[in-house]
């Protein structure tokens, strides 16, 4: 399974069609209760806008979603909105994008493009990350291999987020990204003394 990427930060795009103006506001969110309060505060600051579509997908498989089509066609606004997002491999985001109503109607298809579309112009201005899959391991040390292990950790950048004392060495545990934890593991088994768990 290939890594999910999610936004650095929030992103903004625009998209006119026929009179209508589409703006997409993309957020990086981390549960389901972050999108209530970023709606609400679209809706008031856009409040002369006909329709605020959306849609999210949570989860470092991005196996959380949801879209919204606010009132437009079904299948015209919160699912391409959903694709959009779902193109560029992105979790942990929200998709809105605000219409403002230019006194022509674009058909099923038009909407498609512009709701998309609002949303790929907003992701021209993202930059991307890589989603961290937090793992946990166990690491126990004889005092005589410390010094092995702490050049290991270093040249890894981990830090233990616990340090248990033994009678003949030291138990670490650690809470990091998979990239690193699996390199870690590597370096280790060529350690005598070492357990890992």
């Amino acid at each position: 399974m290939s890594r999910k990427l999610q936004l650095s930060e929030a992103v903004t795009g625009l998209i006119r069609e026929k009179g209508s103006k589409f703006l997409a506001f993309l957020y990086p969110i981390t549960q389901v209760e972050d999108v209530a309060p970023l709606l609400e505060q679209l809706r008031n600051e856009h409040p002369t806008a006909r329709h605020w579509c959306y849609a999210y997908r949570l989860g470092e498989d991005g196996s959380v979603y949801r879209f919204n089509d606010d009132g437009e066609p079904s299948g015209s606004a919160g699912r391409p909105i959903l694709n959009a997002i779902d193109s560029a491999g992105l979790t942990n985001t929200l998709a809105v994008v605000v219409r403002y109503f230019g006194g022509t109607l674009l058909g099923v298809r038009g909407l498609i493009d512009a709701y998309g579309g609002a949303v790929e112009d907003a992701l021209h201005n993202a930059t991307l990350i890589p989603v961290i899959r937090w793992r946990s391991m166990q690491v126990s040390c004889k005092y005589t291999h410390m010094a092995d292990l702490q050049k290991v950790m270093n040249d890894l950048q981990l830090k233990p987020h616990q340090t248990t004392y033994e009678n003949d060495g030291m138990c670490f545990e650690f809470l990091a990204d998979e990239a690193v934890i699996e390199p870690f593991k590597t370096r280790l088994a060529g350690l005598f003394g070492v357990n890992v768990l």
